[in-house]
């Protein structure tokens, strides 16, 4: 049997509120490109989220828009990136090598899959 979790509730707007912002983009996208592919949501796999969370001195986590193609919006992807103390990006952390030293690893996660690729189509925060 899966253990229910709930988020405080200043963590989250309602379903209402969710919806209407949802639909705010959806009409800024089309007012400016009519495509009918453009990015409405990003799916983030878990072991992503986990990952960032191994930052756990960090209080918080930056995401960052960009594009994969340039001047195409349907290539629209998100840049996650660990915040520190003095909100400055960490963009990568030392971790052993095999000669015994440090090298560099990024620690900037692309791993995001844009929606209409992986949507729920019957969201209400899709079509709302």
């Amino acid at each position: 049997m899966s253990q229910q979790i709930f988020p405080g509730p200043d963590d989250t707007i309602t379903e209402s509120e969710a919806i209407d912002i949802t639909t705010n983009w959806r009409n800024y996208v089309v007012a400016v490109d009519p495509m009918p592919n453009y990015i409405r949501a990003f799916n983030i796999p878990m072991q992503d989220i986990t990952s960032l969370a191994d930052f756990t001195k960090c209080p918080s986590v930056r995401a960052y828009l960009s594009l994969g193609v340039p001047g195409d919006i349907s290539s629209l992807k998100l840049i996650l990136v660990p915040v520190d103390a003095n909100n400055k990006d960490i963009l990568s952390i030392p971790v052993p090598d095999n000669t015994g030293g440090f090298t560099d690893q990024s620690s900037i996660y692309d791993f995001t899959s844009p929606c209409p690729s992986i949507c729920d189509i019957d969201s209400p925060l899709f079509e709302g």
